[in-house]
């Protein structure tokens, strides 16, 4: 049995279809047929369903239990191949959406860049998504999103939690002991950005989603950027509001109906090697640091 008939298998379960794990894994669909049909020949069992009809993977019962088992050999052999590659070194990839890599997570970057023993590190900023299956297929060890899903093989807890508060440039910098109704605010001039679906299901209840007018936007980078304007305005988590009167004069408001908080849930796979376990461990000690 060897390792590549082994992600293949994992591949084939996780995209739930032969093109799809062939397009995963930058092969042609008959390689993972073939690989398929190996591992069956050699277990000598049947591990998915064929027949007409059948328009996803479905596994045999003993194919179910060849999952649980495929799962720990590719944990043991990544283990073995990062022993084998760098000794005892840890590493860490890790994953987040914009908000979080450019506001919440550059301290402990940074921390992690000079930690001792060195630690090797590699960031993505992506999707809520993407994250999800990036952390299933083990290519992140741990992401930080601001959507909470179900998915196999991950786990999914709150992390960071954060008020919302409307951002506007000013003359002077602060925080305003005026509230503001959020009908008081012209749509026509907010920079949009989606905080998560609880924030925009409660958006939706107070400005028209169907708007042609709002600017729309996916980088808290360029929202601060664009965000010059005394007419404009923009509803952000109070520690990007906090960064932003570092950086130049914004007068920050409290809202009389208040949208729900900014949650960041971390992901990591439910299976760690033991050298990814104490990285997290790591990780962690510096997050508390930063965060309490």
């Amino acid at each position: 049995m060897d390792f590549d008939s082994i992600e293949t298998f994992l591949a084939v379960v996780r995209t739930k279809t032969i093109s799809g794990a062939a397009q995963e894994l930058h092969v042609a669909q008959t390689t993972v047929s073939q690989r398929i049909k190996v591992l069956e020949k050699e277990f000598g069992v049947q591990l998915i369903e064929r027949g007409k009809g059948i328009k996803q993977i479905m596994l045999t019962p003993l194919g179910e239990e060849f999952y649980k088992l495929a799962e720990e050999w590719s944990r043991i052999e990544q283990e073995a191949n990062l022993l084998k590659t760098q000794g005892p070194r840890l590493s860490l990839t890790i994953g987040g959406v914009d908000s979080t890599n450019t506001f919440v997570l550059p301290r402990v970057f940074k921390k992690l860049s000079n930690h001792q023993p060195p630690i090797k590190l590699q960031i993505h900023t992506l999707h809520s998504d993407i994250l999800y299956s990036e952390v299933e297929k083990r290519h992140i060890d741990v992401a930080y999103t601001l959507r909470e899903r179900i998915h196999p093989n991950v786990n999914v807890e709150k992390c960071f939690i954060s008020p919302m508060v409307v951002l506007k440039p000013s003359d002077t910098s602060g925080y305003s002991s005026e509230k503001l109704d959020p009908k008081e605010l012209d749509s026509n001039y907010e920079l949009f950005m989606p905080w998560g679906l609880e924030y925009q299901s409660w958006h939706r209840y107070w400005w028209d989603p169907l708007s042609i007018s709002r600017t729309k936007l996916d980088s808290t980078h360029l929202l601060l950027y664009l965000l010059q304007d005394p007419m404009q305005w923009a509803i952000v988590p109070s520690w990007i509001a906090n960064e932003a009167i570092k950086r130049g004069n914004y007068k920050i408001y409290e809202l009389t109906d208040s949208p729900p908080d900014y949650t960041v849930y971390k992901l990591t796979h439910i299976k760690q090697t033991l050298l990814k376990q104490k990285a997290l461990e790591t990780l962690d000690h510096l997050f508390q640091e930063e965060f309490g």
